[in-house]
């Protein structure tokens, strides 16, 4: 891949680690009053727990998706964080532009291509700022900002740079979850249920003795009906699925929580969370007993909706 087609280079940029270093925005601002955001420089090696390393099946099919949109061009996988569309697009050797304002997540995104065996010298890995991608206009076939808008303030400005450095017909690709009608039905999660909204209240409700709240931005943005006012048409497809999973709290919300794996955790103290999530862990021993952390929530896995949004 030749850089100057697709970068404004005044320079050289500088390059750590084989990732470009193009942008010196810091990693977190979350006060001001311009655009505010949430990288997950202190979050990353807690994000995926214990499978930050796997390639999970569903990434594999999206990524199948994203290649076949892609074809001969380049995909900008924005936001890219350890890698989950990344690496596998990288298996199906298409071009890709991989990028995140955290180096802990491209380092990890570079460790899980490794463990995976899986070669990245079709993809450029770039330390960027999504609120000012540093690429040319009308520049890449696909584009993807996978869990990414909600840890902005301003995501239309995201969504507007998305379209300016897409070709004319290009793609930005959107996964969501469809639910499968009552296929949970078949299942009682009610005790999961209530551990989890319980613990992650009673967490909350101690964090705010000290103060410390919860750091959101735009969860209630309606990226649909923006993109309807951005991009000239739209469509979709869907990978059906429907394989059934569990997932002990110790394998998923538990170690995530207790870890400051949450992008609402980002501004609480390492000490003061510490103390508050022994004592919860002590009580819901002394609740639950000791074997808690076993309770499993089982379900049916969702089908896979891919929004494309043309320019």
């Amino acid at each position: 891949m030749n850089l100057s087609d697709y970068f404004d280079l005044k320079a050289i940029p500088k390059e750590t680690n084989r990732i470009l270093q193009l942008t010196d925005a810091p990693d977190l601002v979350t006060d001001g009053g311009g655009d505010k955001y949430i990288g997950y420089e202190h979050i990353g090696a807690n994000y995926s727990g214990n499978r930050r390393y796997i390639v999970e099946e569903r990434d594999r099919l999206i990524a199948g998706e994203i290649a076949a949109l892609t074809g001969g061009g380049v995909f900008l996988d924005l936001g890219c964080g350890d890698g989950c569309l990344t690496v596998p697009c990288a298996a199906d050797g298409i071009k890709i532009i991989a990028g995140d304002i955290s180096k802990t997540m491209l380092r990890i995104l570079q460790e899980k291509a490794g463990k995976n065996g899986i070669s990245l010298e079709n993809a450029v890995l770039c330390r960027m700022n999504a609120l000012d991608i540093p690429l040319k206009d009308n520049c890449v076939d696909t584009a993807a900002a996978n869990s990414v808008l909600h840890l902005i303030s301003n995501p239309q400005k995201v969504i507007d740079e998305i379209y300016r450095v897409l070709k004319v017909g290009g793609g930005f690709v959107c996964v969501d979850d469809a639910p499968g009608g009552e296929r949970e039905d078949a299942f009682d999660n009610a005790l999961y249920n209530e551990l989890v909204s319980r613990f992650y209240r009673e967490y909350w409700s101690g964090l705010n003795q000290y103060g410390v709240k919860p750091q959101k931005f735009s969860w209630r943005f309606d990226r649909h009906a923006y993109c309807m006012k951005v991009f000239e048409r739209w469509e979709t497809r869907t990978i059906p699925r429907g394989n059934t999973y569990k997932i002990p709290l110790k394998e998923g919300f538990l170690p995530r929580l207790t870890d400051r794996g949450f992008s609402d955790q980002v501004n609480v103290p390492q000490e003061i969370h510490r103390e508050i999530v022994d004592t919860l862990l002590e009580k819901f021993a002394n609740w639950y007993g000791e074997d808690f952390a076993d309770i499993a929530y089982m379900g049916t896995e969702e089908d896979i909706v891919i929004t494309i949004y043309r320019k």
